[in-house]
């Protein structure tokens, strides 16, 4: 079917009561109002691809891509020297020189309307921000997710950049602390891109990072994706980065709101976390009583026996009940009593030398 029968201008009616950009997509014409309506999701629908459209209407991707370059270049034209339109690109480029000069699409957009000073909702901004000469739109290739930046950075050099960043966490094969590698990369560009200001500014790599596909920056790392400490995506690898922040033992129902102050994206169960704690054992060790330490930092928990012997060997003296209690209690929760039971249940471990003093039995 062709293009006029399906999409034909003095046939064509287009709602645009459902958007705040009506004042504008009333002077494109239909067929241009229809594809900017559903690319963008300015009715309140989901946005669409351009081939999808293109199958709705049984027309080629090429076609409506056609159709789309030709809306924005009008859409760009009415919005010129309307004070509205151009307090939204003012603050676009406000906030992209106040981070860098780059920022991710949904970023961007999410900041715009943080600022409650628009009408507009994140489909009408994104489609105006794209509309913009000032403000550059990055589409997402194979290399970079969708983004907005401004002069002096282009394309060109961003793909350059990811070229090197990509071999250089290839040969190295781990993260790297954020600073040192922001490091690395000034001195590889800066000499040679002088005139582009932004290179200087810590905070354009900060918001460079994300926006490269495969990269992730996490903890004041950056490196690849792969790696778990950049981008620790199993709850095993959440529970652990999560204690070695809190930097001591914590009780397994503790452990899901303190998981979501730093991965707040997901709901955390009691029964998955408790699972993981004891499935990995190796990693978390129990102390008792629901609490868990991590094993790297120095708990090995056992038995109260085993704990007693490691302490006696570490020690390699006679010790009070009151001092082994205390060290016990780094190990494990366990009350007083349940030590001294266990100083007189195993006599073939453990000696009396004098009122309340024990030692390791000597073999």
């Amino acid at each position: 079917m062709n293009f006029t029968v399906k999409l034909d201008d003095k046939k064509l009616k287009v709602d645009v009561e459902g958007t705040n950009l009506k004042d504008v997509l009333l002077y494109c014409k239909p067929k241009e109002r229809l594809v900017l309506m559903k690319k963008f999701g300015l009715g309140g629908d989901k946005g669409m691809p351009l081939q999808r459209i293109g199958m709705e209407y049984e027309l080629t991707r090429e076609r409506i891509r056609q159709i789309e370059s030709q809306a924005l270049m009008r859409f760009r034209r009415l919005i010129v020297g309307n004070d509205t339109y151009m307090s939204v690109l003012a603050e676009a480029k406000k906030i992209l020189e106040a981070h860098g000069g780059i920022l991710g699409e949904d970023v961007l957009v999410s900041k715009i309307v943080n600022r409650n000073l628009f009408k507009f909702n994140k489909a009408e901004l994104k489609l105006i921000l794209i509309s913009d000469f000032d403000v550059t739109y990055l589409k997402r290739n194979k290399y970079l997710h969708k983004a907005f930046y401004i002069e002096p950075l282009y394309e060109d050099l961003l793909t350059k950049m990811v070229l090197y960043v990509n071999d250089y966490f290839t040969q190295r094969g781990k993260s790297q602390d954020l600073y040192e590698f922001i490091g690395v990369l000034k001195d590889n560009f800066l000499k040679e891109y002088k005139e582009v200001t932004f290179l200087k500014n810590d905070l354009f790599y900060i918001h460079f990072f994300p926006v490269i596909r495969g990269v992730c920056v996490f903890d004041g790392k950056v490196g690849f994706e792969v790696y778990p400490d950049v981008n620790p995506k199993t709850m095993k690898l959440k529970i652990y980065y999560t204690m070695k922040r809190i930097n001591k033992p914590v009780h397994y129902q503790e452990l899901p709101a303190k998981i979501l102050d730093w991965f707040p994206n997901k709901s955390v169960k009691i029964n998955t976390i408790h699972n993981e704690l004891v499935k990995n054992n190796t990693i978390f060790v129990n102390l008792g009583l629901g609490r868990y330490g991590l094993k790297e930092r120095g708990y090995e928990g056992g038995l109260v026996k085993e704990i007693l012997v490691r302490i006696f060997e570490k020690n390699a003296r006679p010790m009070s009940v009151k001092e082994l209690c205390k060290e016990v209690l780094k190990e494990k929760m366990v009350s007083p009593n349940t030590v001294m039971l266990n100083l007189q249940k195993f006599k073939d471990l453990f000696e009396r030398v004098d009122k309340g003093i024990y030692q390791l039995k000597k073999k």
